[in-house]
């Protein structure tokens, strides 16, 4: 499948002219578009799958870069082989391959700074923009989400990686400093400081209103019930449980019924399981973040399934539960169906 697809999309390059006026270049922004149709789903649709595509889109992206020589184009195809490399970057950690997803972050970010010395203005602001994209995205994987993943990342490496995209915010479309403001909320909120928290979640608030539409690509899936995960998941950490509880609630209900934000929602729904238990709703909890294990196992949703083993190890406190001890049996019955399948 991927074989089938690059050849299709490399016989399309191949009908491209490379040594053409900066102002045009046919062909580009359709490479584009697909660049960012194929990040738009990367919420609804199996990431094992989708990677197939997203790979196979790159290596053409990488043919085609490595075609144009010193061509007027080529600085664009680098600026989209890096937005390509993001969303890979996001499937490789949606699989599991975490040093897969870093090495292809790091890529992007070294194409944007690289590039970020262009002769042409445009193209400085987009290398700029390139940069600090892959900043917001491998903050995350460098802090594992500001430790909802795992007890392993580098909160302050992710935070200052965060602070490094902001200074290009004015370059960056509300979405995308949504997305800086709630990130940095979201370790604030882990590390338990309440005013920087709320500071961030203003930010984010203030960027969301000046999101006019969706536009598709890395950050589409950006809006109000996006930013109430957040703001949700920051309550849990306070340990405002209840009102975590309200918040995620609010944000399921707007989301559930949007096919392309599947995994959002099932991410609101681990953390809203864990504000369950919490408040307690221990047995609420339990049966959610069980039956959210399973979706997210038959998804093939690594970084989701590390996001609920995560919560779980939060419930250790009540091991001994019936709750907990039924949540840990279907856990396991879900891991052992997985591996038959497998």
């Amino acid at each position: 499948m991927r074989r089938a697809l690059a050849t299709a999309l490399a016989g399309a390059l191949a009908a491209l002219p490379l040594a053409q006026p900066a102002d045009q270049r046919p062909g580009e922004d359709s490479f584009l578009t697909v660049t960012r149709i194929l990040a738009t789903q990367r919420q609804a649709v199996s990431p094992a799958a989708l990677l197939t595509m997203i790979e196979a889109h790159r290596d053409t992206l990488t043919t085609l870069y490595t075609r144009a020589g010193n061509a007027p184009v080529a600085t664009d195809i680098g600026l989209m082989i890096g937005e390509t490399s993001i969303v890979a970057s996001r499937l490789w950690s949606a699989v599991g391959n975490r040093a897969l997803a870093i090495a292809h972050c790091a890529y992007a970010r070294q194409i944007g700074d690289r590039l970020s010395h262009a002769s042409v203005r445009s193209d400085r602001d987009a290398a700029r923009v390139l940069s600090a994209t892959a900043r917001i995205f491998e903050s995350n994987l460098r802090s594992d989400a500001g430790s909802l993943i795992g007890p392993g990342g580098d909160i302050a490496l992710g935070l200052r990686m965060l602070d490094e995209a902001a200074a290009a915010a004015h370059l960056l479309p509300p979405s995308a400093r949504a997305r800086i403001a709630a990130e940095q909320a979201q370790t604030y909120a882990v590390l338990r400081l309440t005013g920087e928290c709320s500071a961030a979640l203003t930010r984010a608030q203030k960027a969301v209103d000046d999101i006019e539409a969706p536009e598709p690509g890395l950050f589409s899936d950006w809006n109000h019930a996006r930013l109430l995960v957040y703001e949700g998941t920051c309550q849990l950490f306070l340990g405002k449980s209840r009102q975590a509880v309200d918040l995620l609630s609010q944000a399921i209900g707007h989301m559930q019924a949007d096919a392309s934000n599947t995994n959002v929602v099932l991410a609101a729904q681990v953390d809203l399981a864990s504000a369950y238990a919490a408040s307690g709703e221990l047995t609420q909890g339990c049966e959610l973040l069980a039956n959210t294990y399973t979706a997210l196992s038959a998804l093939g949703n690594r970084r989701g399934i590390e996001r609920a083993l995560e919560a779980r190890s939060r419930l250790d406190p009540w091991s001994n539960e019936k709750a907990v001890k039924e949540l840990d049996d279907r856990i396991a019955t879900t891991q052992a169906a997985v591996r038959q399948i497998n």
